[in-house]
């Protein structure tokens, strides 16, 4: 027998009334308990005793609500009728249709099994509530109304209430609330108060833990069955072989030779399941694979326990002179630098300067003309990383992208992909290449100073300088070289997306129009405001963008190593090992996506929506390194195809050009994706262009 929590949020939970307090249940006052707002995760506690804890919090819920007896040693229902809470509800039923007398025990370790479910489940329902708050990468964080609150507000207790009430139990001589001793006892059956409490008030209160948490009959049960349950846990799992994929099958391989990356990893998912090995023609070790849609929810889940990103990255921080970076931290320091880059990545931030980036993007697209020949990775990604460079770093570096691109490619091949020797980046060339890149750092701090920004915009630079000044060990000098090009890497996978959406647009006439008509409507009467770009006005423009993400994401996987032996899809990943996500996989199969090569940018509407399956969308990543601003992202690449529709007609030379594609070290298009201006509508009044233009070379001359 299998069953799981409702996979829609809180759609049957009780809701609040004007004056109510959202009505907590145990796992979500287990979880308020052992929220680490650094980490922005719960503590690290054991992964099975937890998953105990809120099976025992469940079954604890049930109890009170007078739907079953805990009491004594067999578990007995009392009422099977619904509570009509969806976290509690899926448990019952599931006892109501079991014939056969069972233990609190084996209801624990039953339960357990689903407690990713009801991890997720309660997580959702106290965003939902506005107790917590969801960072994109799987964070969470106490929200700032509930952060504020005080007991019996309507947002429901707060974190710091909730434990505070609970090591005020412990350490006073008050006899708890039955409620408060069933937590105290889950929470002592997962070893939480190693975390919860001053070492030596822990020392010392281990006698009082122990019998607060036998008070009450519920939780001398069910604390008592999670102890069971954890101590008696096989550790001896079986698990399967994995297979090896032979480099003979793999040249087999159409996608292979295609350069469609994201594609290959699916054949060989079809063909070998969702774990398999590959041997590099470069390395004696072995890379394992994990794919599929439940591969790419168990990243977001686990990985942050399992996996980490150090190793893929410490090559080409020690060649910037960093000590780490954001996309090489895990844990509370990545959580950190995260929010520390989650302001210049946001929408309301884009909004703010939404007038200078469409400022920006029609010098870029002034430039092109009649008769121009593009081509097209290149156009893109120059006009994508004029915007960054401006929007934050509030300069120019258009001079220098192609040096960035260069330099960033070949430590990706070189470090990260493992494919060249080390000395291929102390070449000459890449040599002259850092010493540019080295300039550019100059620029930027030179033109950061205090003087200089008085009455500016703030921008990522301000946001970094901020977290120099205020926490310099943290985030020292010697760092800042790396984080600063992480925003023009981005600019380049943006720029290599709106590459292939303009050659999908293009190559589909009726789709041009209807992009075409949408920038009209929103350029008729002058520049859109934020409050303009609304989801039904750029409608068709985003799910180009979409479906250009699905087919080409210019990321179709990530690199991991196994830091935590761990089990995934009944395999197990050794200590050490080398993980290849392959989170885009899941882009090719038809159980996600009907007819998977076909453009049909209608997979994402209403009642199809094929992309919101758990797991099979993975443009942007899994796990707590997925990227920081995937809305925002799709916002402004939308918002380019937006304006290049309007202002000009494009072909694609020649018309019947098969798209070809480079997969290193990322997914591109190739030089010989090229299209040619057929018509250009006039961007600016000739007078306002050349002052325009005359105020964007000194820009650059005071900067350089």
């Amino acid at each position: 027998m299998a069953f799981r929590c409702t996979s829609r949020v809180g759609q049957n939970a009780p809701t609040p009334g004007p004056g109510r307090r959202f009505p907590m249940r145990l796992p979500e006052e287990i979880i308020l308990l052992l929220l680490n707002e650094e980490s922005g995760y719960l503590e690290q506690v054991a992964g099975w005793n937890l998953s105990c804890v809120l099976a025992g919090a469940v079954l604890a819920d049930l109890d009170l609500e007078s739907r079953i007896d805990t009491a004594q040693e067999m578990l007995s229902l009392d009422d099977a009728s619904p509570v009509g809470d969806d976290l509690l509800d899926p448990v019952l039923a599931a006892i109501a249709a079991d014939p056969e007398p069972r233990s609190v025990s084996y209801w624990v370790e039953k339960i357990a099994g689903t407690s990713d479910e009801i991890l997720e489940h309660a997580l959702m329902r106290l965003s939902r509530h506005g107790v917590l708050d969801y960072t994109n990468g799987g964070f969470w964080s106490l929200s700032r109304n509930a952060a504020k609150a005080g007991n019996g507000t309507e947002s429901g207790e707060s974190r710091s209430i909730v434990r505070r009430r609970i090591v005020e139990t412990i350490l006073g001589d008050d006899i708890p609330y039955p409620r408060d001793a069933i937590i105290i006892g889950l929470a002592d059956a997962c070893d939480a108060f190693r975390f919860l409490l001053q070492p030596e008030d822990y020392e010392a209160s281990r006698e009082r833990i122990e019998l607060l948490g036998m008070l009450d009959r519920i939780s001398r049960s069910v604390a008592a069955a999670v102890a069971a349950t954890s101590v008696n846990r096989s550790i001896g799992v079986a698990t399967k072989p994995i297979p090896n994929v032979s480099l003979w099958k793999m040249l087999r391989k159409d996608s292979l030779w295609q350069g469609n990356t994201s594609k290959l990893l699916a054949d060989l998912y079809r063909d070998y399941g969702p774990v398999f090995a590959i041997k590099s023609p470069f390395s004696s070790k072995r890379a394992f694979v994990i794919a599929g849609n439940d591969a790419n929810i168990w990243v977001n889940r686990n990985g942050r326990m399992h996996l980490r990103s150090k190793e893929t990255m410490e090559g080409m921080e020690n060649v910037l002179g960093a000590s780490r970076s954001l996309p090489g931290m895990d844990g509370a320091e990545h959580f950190r630098m995260r929010k520390a880059f989650q302001m210049a990545s946001s929408r309301s931030r884009l909004n703010e300067r939404l007038g200078d980036m469409l400022q920006e993007i029609r010098l870029a697209l002034d430039s092109w003309n009649v008769g121009d020949v593009l081509v097209a990775k290149d156009a893109t990604r120059t006009l994508m990383s004029g915007q960054v460079s401006r929007l934050l770093f509030s300069m120019d570096f258009s001079d220098y992208v192609d040096d960035i691109h260069k330099y960033k490619n070949r430590m990706l091949i070189t470090y990260a992909q493992k494919i060249l020797p080390k000395f291929f980046m102390r070449t000459p060339r890449m040599k002259a290449i850092r010493r540019r890149i080295d300039r550019v750092y100059s620029m930027i701090r030179n033109s950061h100073t205090p003087a200089q920004r008085e009455n500016q915009p703030r921008d990522l630079i301000d946001d970094l300088i901020s977290l120099h000044d205020s926490d310099p060990q943290y985030f020292p000098d010697t760092d800042t070289r790396f984080m600063m090009i992480i925003p023009f890497v981005a600019a380049m996978y943006m720029g290599t997306a709106v590459g292939f959406g303009l050659y999908l647009m293009v190559s589909h006439p009726d789709i041009f129009q209807r992009v075409r008509r949408e920038a009209e409507a929103l350029f008729a009467n002058g520049d859109p405001g934020p409050e303009d770009l609304k989801e039904e006005a750029i409608d068709t423009a985003h799910r180009l963008i979409l479906e250009t993400l699905r087919i080409y994401p210019s990321v179709p996987l990530q690199l991991r190593t196994v830091m935590n032996s761990c089990i995934v899809e009944g395999y197990e990943l050794p200590i050490d090992s080398r993980v290849v996500i392959a989170s885009t996989a899941v882009h090719y199969l038809e159980e996600n996506y009907p007819e998977p090569e076909k453009f049909d940018i209608d997979r994402y509407l209403p009642g199809r929506e094929e992309h919101k399956k758990h797991g099979a969308y993975g443009a942007f990543g899994f796990g707590t390194h997925t990227c920081l601003g995937p809305r925002v992202a799709e916002y402004q690449m939308t918002i380019n195809l937006l304006m290049i529709a309007h202002y000009f007609e494009l072909e694609v030379l020649p018309s019947s050009y098969p798209v070809k594609i480079n997969p290193f070290p990322t997914c591109t298009p190739r030089k010989s994706l090229k299209l040619r201006i057929k018509s250009k509508r006039p961007i600016f009044p000739s007078d306002r262009a050349a002052g325009d233009r005359e105020t964007g070379d000194r820009e650059v001359a005071l900067t350089s």
